[in-house]
């Protein structure tokens, strides 16, 4: 059943879909890879969680027109709602109310995985045949890093952390996905090569994202999709946010990030917790990809 929240002007109810993306064999195995489970009193309790034993996919049917000048409220809502925190695994110490939520609409212009040659054609973080570069084992923020994409992802000091990227293209949201992607969990097992990221990250980009194709006409009042002069554009209605605890600006400073935002956490403090939600105000669905860093310590 839906939950409406009183006093809000939405519901969401957790509704079964085909998460075709997340459930490949490859998908499977590689996430169980980036994402080994740290010791627990109840090992049980994770049995067959293919992501984070506190991570997760959900999607949601929502009730209310999705307006994006009000997305804030929208968000609140959203995390606010007993039908998306009865689905998703937050914490139970998260508050029942939170007045301010820190985040970002991510951009979708990406649509060629060619935005990640860079890359490659940078020696210092890729080799010849696609290995990645080792380096000396290093720990930021609990984060293991023993090569130098991940060293570029989670370390602000790093030769590559703002100069490879600029914070335009950071805020893609197929750079997001990446990067949490590639950075994994706290006991995850990394490839050595640079394949497999992009590979799950175009997945993962694909599942989150709606698109429509569109036909643009040099005449004007002609719709015929059969007109010689017409176009075929893909539009993406998907309206994406990513909820964090420590993203940097341009300047590599860190972003002030309110306290309810860390209570969506397990470990509050991690500059790598995300969580992205997908609008498609078409379909009036909502998909939720959960994913906190959980450290093993």
């Amino acid at each position: 059943m839906s939950v409406l929240d009183k006093g809000t002007r939405y519901s969401f109810e957790c509704i079964p879909h085909k998460a075709s993306q997340w459930e490949t064999s490859e998908m499977k195995l590689k996430l169980m890879q980036w994402y080994q489970l740290p010791p627990c009193t109840n090992t049980a309790h994770y049995h067959g969680r293919n992501l984070d034993q506190h991570g997760g996919v959900k999607r949601f049917r929502m009730r209310g027109k999705f307006d994006p000048a009000n997305d804030a409220a929208f968000l609140r809502a959203f995390f606010e709602s007993k039908s998306v925190r009865a689905n998703l695994p937050f914490p139970a110490t998260m508050p029942a109310s939170l007045d301010d939520l820190s985040f970002r609409k991510l951009k979708t212009n990406v649509s060629s995985m060619a935005f990640f040659d860079k890359l490659e054609a940078c020696p210092d973080i890729v080799s010849c045949g696609g290995m990645l570069r080792r380096c000396m084992d290093d720990v930021v923020d609990d984060c293991t890093v023993n090569d130098n994409l991940r060293d570029m992802l989670v370390n602000p000091h790093s030769d590559h952390a703002s100069s490879l990227f600029s914070s335009s293209e950071q805020d893609e949201a197929i750079f997001q996905i990446f990067k949490r992607l590639a950075i994994g969990g706290a006991m995850a097992q990394h490839d050595d090569t640079l394949q497999p990221y992009l590979d799950c990250t175009k997945q993962v980009y694909k599942a989150l994202l709606s698109v429509h194709k569109a036909t643009l006409s040099h005449h004007h009042h002609s719709e015929n999709a059969a007109d010689p002069l017409a176009k075929t554009q893909i539009g993406v209605r998907t309206s994406l946010y990513m909820v964090h605890t420590g993203e940097r600006d341009s300047n590599q400073q860190d972003i002030v990030v309110s306290n309810a935002t860390r209570q969506l956490f397990p470990k509050p403090n991690s500059p790598f917790n995300a969580c992205f939600v997908a609008i498609d105000p078409h379909t009036f669905t909502v998909l939720c990809w959960y994913v906190p860093f959980v450290p093993f310590w």
